[in-house]
């Protein structure tokens, strides 16, 4: 009870939130999640699983670290290493650091003449903890350090996520909840306060019985102020994982609010649309996705995971 006292304080004291800085850390940190939309909120197989939901790192029986690179549309770059791993007698941790490099940018004076050469980026260290409450339910939490930066300008902040957890193995399902983003600004760009992109997320992850397939479906936005209840019931993504064999699978996901967002004028073409794969060789999984953006172009994402 105490865990939910403390979820009903965090909800009531970001009520108030809006969207602001640090929207990067709305972009998926892996291949296999990115290739389901982000739509995996109640499967603990993925060791960058608690950046999504903190009480996924319960599935870290064993060290695992995965590890990636995010190719961005323009030259924009990324690349992130997560680890889990289990301390019997304490429960489950989890560590990741993240980046995301922008580029070079020109810099110019009020008339147009050029000086030199800028850069800009963003950064997340994220530090997890997470345990079971009763059998087959967990709850976890994130701490996470953010530094963003423009030319010789930075910000830095430090936020929350809080999790659950509730699997039903004789079902074949799970259910996830997560507040995301609970925090403030330590320091600011020029003096100018702005807040986190605060989140709450509730998904489902379901194995039919009879087809070789993981459906993954998830609400996100559900805490964001300013929009109406049909707005958040829209703002859904949707995945499925095929299971081809033990070492190969095939992955399709959906993101409806990237699909509205993405799409030009009246047109509507595959934008909000992912897929990917994934093989398992020699004790190693090898992820591959690809997110388009319509007209604007793609995501490719690749990342190698392990245990050791």
């Amino acid at each position: 009870m105490k865990l939910f006292g403390l979820m009903a304080i965090l909800l009531l004291a970001n009520a108030g939130y809006g969207q602001g800085v640090y929207e990067f850390l709305n972009l998926d940190v892996s291949a296999r999640e990115a290739a389901l939309a982000g739509s995996v909120m109640a499967r603990t197989d993925d060791p960058a699983g608690f950046y999504y939901n903190p009480a996924l790192s319960v599935g870290a029986k064993n060290r695992a670290v995965t590890f990636g690179f995010l190719k961005h549309v323009l030259d924009i770059n990324s690349g992130y290493v997560f680890s889990t791993f289990q301390v019997p007698t304490m429960g489950y941790f989890g560590a990741g650091i993240g980046y995301i490099n922008y580029g070079s940018f020109a810099a110019t004076d009020e008339l147009g003449n050029q000086y030199g050469t800028f850069t800009a980026g963003d950064a997340v260290i994220t530090l997890n903890y997470s345990n079971y409450l009763g059998k087959n339910f967990s709850y976890g939490f994130n701490l996470k350090g953010i530094y963003s930066s423009i030319s010789s300008y930075s910000s830095s902040a430090l936020a929350f996520d809080a999790g659950l957890y509730y699997n039903f193995p004789e079902d074949m399902m799970g259910v996830g909840f997560s507040i995301m983003n609970v925090g403030r600004q330590m320091t600011t760009y020029a003096g100018l306060t702005e807040t986190l992109p605060f989140d709450i997320r509730f998904g489902i992850s379901k194995q039919l019985e009879h087809l070789p397939l993981i459906l993954n479906v998830a609400i996100r936005r559900l805490g964001e102020p300013g929009i109406s209840f049909s707005d958040r019931l829209r703002s859904f993504v949707i995945g499925g994982e095929f299971l081809l064999s033990d070492n190969f699978h095939v992955r399709v996901g959906y993101d409806n609010l990237e699909h509205q967002q993405m799409k030009v004028g009246m047109s509507s073409g595959i934008e909000g649309l992912s897929f990917g794969a994934g093989i398992k060789f020699y004790g190693y999984a090898l992820d591959y996705s690809y997110s388009s953006w319509g007209k604007l172009g793609g995501l490719h994402r690749i990342n190698v995971s392990t245990s050791f």
